[in-house]
């Protein structure tokens, strides 16, 4: 999409979020397990994604600031993905 979009102005990027804890995560079996395994996978030492950092990214995207970036899954995650 981006090949076909890129040339009328139109910007298409992805954002790949880690966990957050929300209300539905919450719901999810073994959820407090999961929550605490990530902890020890960020990068961020006990600072947790939090909602408003995913949002945070898509306002950035939807910003002139990202005016080059094109075509790109911008990861939000505290560095979580790099611990395989």
């Amino acid at each position: 999409m981006t090949l076909e979009l890129g040339d009328r102005g139109i910007n298409l990027n992805v954002v790949n979020s880690g966990l957050v804890e929300t209300d539905s995560t919450r719901r999810i079996p073994n959820s407090q397990e999961i929550f605490a395994g990530r902890r020890h996978k960020s990068m961020t030492g006990e600072r947790m994604l939090t909602v408003e950092d995913v949002a945070d990214a898509v306002l950035y995207l939807a910003s002139p600031l990202s005016d080059l970036v094109q075509g790109t899954t911008l990861t939000i995650d505290g560095g979580a993905a790099i611990h395989v």
